[in-house]
C-alpha cells in the first residue's frame, strides 16, 4: 500500500522533483480503496491546484507503479486505472457502470500451474472478471 512517505523517498531516489501536485497525487490515492482512472485524480485535484496537468499525474503515477506502491489496471481498453491496494487480489468491473471491485483470490492456487508445464515461474497475475454489479443487475430485472 502507497504511504506519502515512501512516494516521496522514491520519487527523490528516481531523481523527480517533489512538487505539491505530486504530493497531492500521493496523497490522493494513499489509502483509497477505490480504483480511480488519471481523469478522475486529475478532476479531484484540479480546483485545488490549478496548474496540475493530466501529463503530471501521468508521470507521477507511473513512477509510483515503477516502484510497486500502486498497480496500473489494465482492466479497460479505454482508460487506465490505479489501484492503491498492491496486495495479491483479482478485480471484477460491472460491464455497465464501469465500477471496479476487488476480489479475493488464492493467487498461490494460480501460481501452481507454473509446476506442472514448461513455466519456470510466474512473477506477476491479473485475474479480471466483467458481468454486472448486483446493483446494475437489480435495475435490469426491476
Amino acid at each position: 500500500m502507497l504511504t506519502l512517505e515512501e512516494g516521496v523517498r522514491h520519487l527523490q531516489s528516481a531523481g523527480a522533483k517533489i512538487t505539491a501536485q505530486r504530493i497531492a497525487i500521493m496523497k490522493s490515492l494513499e489509502g483509497r480503496r477505490d480504483h480511480p482512472s488519471a481523469e478522475k485524480i486529475f478532476m479531484e485535484l484540479k480546483p485545488e491546484y490549478p496548474t496540475l496537468s493530466i501529463a503530471t499525474v501521468y508521470s507521477t503515477t507511473q513512477l509510483l507503479a515503477q516502484a510497486s506502491m500502486i498497480r496500473i489496471l489494465s482492466i479497460d481498453e479505454k482508460k487506465v486505472y490505479f489501484d492503491p491496494n498492491t496486495k495479491p487480489h483479482g478485480h471484477f468491473m460491472c460491464k455497465r457502470c464501469k465500477r471496479i471491485m476487488d476480489l479475493p483470490i488464492d493467487v498461490s492456487a494460480i501460481s501452481s500451474y507454473g509446476s506442472e508445464s514448461d513455466i519456470a515461474t510466474i512473477e506477476d497475475v491479473e485475474v479480471f472478471l466483467y458481468g454486472l454489479c448486483s446493483d446494475c443487475a437489480e435495475e435490469r430485472t426491476g
